[in-house]
Protein backbone atom coordinates (compact mmCIF):
# COMPACT_ATOMS: atom_id res chain seq x y z
CA UNK A 1 0.00 0.00 0.00
CA UNK A 2 1.25 3.56 -1.00
CA UNK A 3 0.65 6.47 1.38
CA UNK A 4 1.02 9.78 -0.29
CA UNK A 5 2.19 12.61 1.73
CA UNK A 6 -0.21 15.37 2.37
CA UNK A 7 1.10 18.71 1.54
CA UNK A 8 0.13 21.63 2.96
CA UNK A 9 -0.89 24.38 -0.04
CA UNK A 10 2.47 26.84 -0.07
CA UNK A 11 2.43 30.12 0.52
CA UNK A 12 2.78 32.27 -2.56
CA UNK A 13 3.80 35.82 -3.10
CA UNK A 14 3.01 37.96 -5.93
CA UNK A 15 5.93 40.06 -7.48
CA UNK A 16 6.60 42.04 -10.35
CA UNK A 17 9.33 40.67 -13.11
CA UNK A 18 10.51 41.59 -16.63
CA UNK A 19 11.36 38.39 -18.59
CA UNK A 20 14.45 38.34 -21.11
CA UNK A 21 12.95 34.73 -23.43
CA UNK A 22 15.14 33.42 -26.27
CA UNK A 23 13.18 30.99 -28.27
CA UNK A 24 14.28 29.06 -31.44
CA UNK A 25 11.41 28.48 -34.04
CA UNK A 26 10.73 27.13 -37.08
CA UNK A 27 8.26 28.54 -39.37
CA UNK A 28 6.65 26.48 -42.00
CA UNK A 29 4.81 29.00 -44.93
CA UNK A 30 3.31 28.78 -47.78
CA UNK A 31 4.31 31.87 -50.01
CA UNK A 32 3.90 32.57 -54.00
CA UNK A 33 7.69 34.64 -55.16
CA UNK A 34 9.16 35.80 -57.93
CA UNK A 35 12.89 34.19 -58.36
CA UNK A 36 15.26 34.53 -61.11
CA UNK A 37 14.59 31.38 -63.93
CA UNK A 38 18.02 29.65 -62.94
CA UNK A 39 17.25 29.36 -58.99
CA UNK A 40 13.49 28.09 -59.80
CA UNK A 41 14.66 24.70 -60.79
CA UNK A 42 17.75 24.30 -58.43
CA UNK A 43 16.46 23.99 -54.62
CA UNK A 44 20.41 24.58 -53.31
CA UNK A 45 20.65 27.57 -55.51
CA UNK A 46 16.71 28.22 -54.44
CA UNK A 47 17.86 28.26 -50.52
CA UNK A 48 20.73 30.26 -51.01
CA UNK A 49 19.33 33.12 -53.31
CA UNK A 50 16.44 33.08 -50.49
CA UNK A 51 18.95 33.33 -47.82
CA UNK A 52 20.85 36.25 -49.40
CA UNK A 53 17.48 38.32 -50.00
CA UNK A 54 15.39 38.19 -47.08
CA UNK A 55 13.33 40.99 -48.27
CA UNK A 56 11.36 38.85 -50.65
CA UNK A 57 9.86 36.71 -48.03
CA UNK A 58 10.41 38.66 -44.51
CA UNK A 59 7.57 40.65 -44.69
CA UNK A 60 4.93 37.02 -45.12
CA UNK A 61 6.42 35.64 -42.00
CA UNK A 62 3.14 34.48 -39.77
CA UNK A 63 5.11 35.87 -36.24
CA UNK A 64 2.13 35.45 -34.84
CA UNK A 65 1.64 31.57 -35.36
CA UNK A 66 -1.60 32.06 -36.65
CA UNK A 67 -2.25 29.15 -38.96
CA UNK A 68 -0.33 26.59 -37.23
CA UNK A 69 2.68 27.44 -39.46
CA UNK A 70 4.56 28.50 -36.08
CA UNK A 71 6.94 25.41 -34.01
CA UNK A 72 8.50 26.82 -30.67
CA UNK A 73 11.71 24.29 -30.65
CA UNK A 74 13.13 25.69 -27.87
CA UNK A 75 12.74 28.60 -24.87
CA UNK A 76 15.12 29.89 -22.62
CA UNK A 77 14.49 32.36 -19.59
CA UNK A 78 18.14 34.39 -20.20
CA UNK A 79 17.45 36.99 -17.47
CA UNK A 80 15.00 38.41 -14.97
CA UNK A 81 14.64 41.29 -13.66
CA UNK A 82 12.53 42.29 -9.97
CA UNK A 83 10.19 45.01 -10.49
CA UNK A 84 8.24 47.18 -8.11
CA UNK A 85 4.47 45.45 -8.34
CA UNK A 86 3.46 49.37 -9.05
CA UNK A 87 5.46 49.25 -12.10
CA UNK A 88 3.47 49.61 -16.02
CA UNK A 89 2.69 46.63 -17.62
Amino acid sequence: MIIEEIREPEELTKIRVELTVTEEVTYDFPITLEVPPEVADDIEALTSHLAEHEDLWLDYLPIDGRNGYLTVNERDVDDVKVLPLNTAA
